[in-house]
């Protein structure tokens, strides 16, 4: 999952979780943002190089680190005493660290293969990425729908949502999310002529 992982910060938003709404949108994108620099450092690489020749279908990456469930766990864990730290609120620690693994949840259904520990360990994710990536983008857009939807359902009973405010939100998504359509089994640069 990639754009959808934003969605689930509308959950704690919902109800109103004392914190500001950028923290729980780095929250919800914690194991990504360490997979990159992880990336980066040469840890977690990933091929093809240039994501201009990566497609899901041919994408390999190495997560062990950052997308694991075990390694996700420790980084909740983190996460929650460093929110502690700064918030001292039970509810926005609980959610914050609750996110993170709201992430690995999600990259399990919609993502890449994953394991419980390091690679000798059960896997646990379904792969959708290479297996299915139409389907994968797909499920993606439902859970950021579903979470728009929660969202807007739980804010209706004592401060609706405004309506411009919900058309973005729907938009900002759907765009988002199915931008990454074409790219599931052509590579971009294909798409863009290079």
């Amino acid at each position: 999952m990639i754009a959808g992982h934003y969605a689930a910060a509308l959950a704690p938003a919902a109800h109103r979780v004392p914190a500001p709404f950028w923290l729980l949108l780095l929250c919800a994108q914690i194991p990504e943002f360490f997979w990159l620099a992880l990336a980066l450092a040469g840890v977690e690489p990933a091929w093809p190089a240039s994501m201009l020749d990566a497609t899901f279908a041919n994408l390999q990456v190495d997560m062990r680190y950052s997308h694991n469930l075990v390694p996700a766990l420790m980084q909740a864990a983190l996460t929650a005493v460093l929110v502690a730290v700064f918030y001292r609120r039970l509810s926005v620690v609980l959610w914050c660290a609750g996110l993170v693994v709201v992430h690995v949840l999600c990259d399990y259904v919609v993502g890449f293969s994953h394991q419980v520990w390091w690679y000798a360990s059960t896997e646990i994710a379904l792969n959708t990425y290479r297996t299915m990536p139409y389907v994968a983008v797909l499920i993606e857009l439902a859970f950021a729908l579903g979470c728009i939807y929660y969202f807007q359902r739980v804010r209706a009973r004592t401060d609706p949502v405004p309506r411009r405010q919900l058309v973005a939100l729907y938009a900002a998504f759907i765009i988002g999310i199915l931008a990454w359509m074409p790219a599931a089994r052509v590579p971009l640069r294909v798409w863009l002529g290079l």
